[in-house]
């Protein structure tokens, strides 16, 4: 179901698209997403590979991310990455372990506005909240903790987030990807489960 407010509606759709590609490609050359967004090739190539079916193997993390666009009033302003987290995953910091969903998924989410006129609107919370929720009714009703992992220097994110409905649990180090080695804080936002 989308967000509807009388001056706006949102909903979510899968990057499926060469038109999607182009208009994310375009954000991650836009100097508020390359401050904290991985701009690299691997990033790309598998932004792409996703595109195309994933019918290539991918070395990018898992090779799992799932790419989302948020559309507002039938125009892109957000790029959305989620990944199911899992036990095996050898990357995994202790505190993502301890906070990992105990009776479904937990679904990491990675979550910026591209779209330039769409900064500072206070369309971020609203948003990010209603994707959690869109994803666990019409995605996978398994998915019942939700993880965001906002860098430390970046307490815009951290006060979005918690307005989201995602609770700060601590912090730990990035081991894998362009920000191996920084900080960041790990937020979690539980949603009930699925009543039948």
């Amino acid at each position: 179901m989308p967000l509807q407010n009388p001056s706006f509606t949102i909903h979510f759709e899968k990057v499926i698209s060469r038109a999607h590609q182009k208009t994310i490609f375009d954000w991650l050359a836009e100097p508020h997403l390359q401050e904290f967004w991985d701009n690299s090739q691997e990033h790309k190539d598998d932004i792409l590979n996703f595109i195309n079916g994933r019918k290539e193997p991918s070395n990018y993390f898992y090779g799992t991310i799932i790419y989302w666009m948020g559309i507002i009033n039938d125009e892109p302003f957000c790029f959305i990455l989620t990944d199911n987290l899992l036990t095996s995953q050898e990357d995994l910091s202790d505190l993502h372990r301890a906070h990992l969903s105990k009776t479904g998924k937990t679904i990491c989410i990675d979550f910026g506005i591209g779209n330039k006129n769409y900064l500072s609107k206070g369309l971020a919370a609203p948003t990010l909240k209603a994707f959690t929720e869109f994803y666990k009714s019409q995605v996978d009703p398994s998915a019942d903790t939700f993880i965001i992992d906002p860098e430390e220097n970046n307490p815009r994110a951290r006060h979005v987030y918690e307005k989201a409905g995602f609770n700060l649990v601590g912090d730990y180090a990035v081991t894998k990807g362009v920000f191996t080695g920084q900080k960041s804080f790990l937020m979690v936002k539980e949603l009930g489960a699925t009543r039948e």
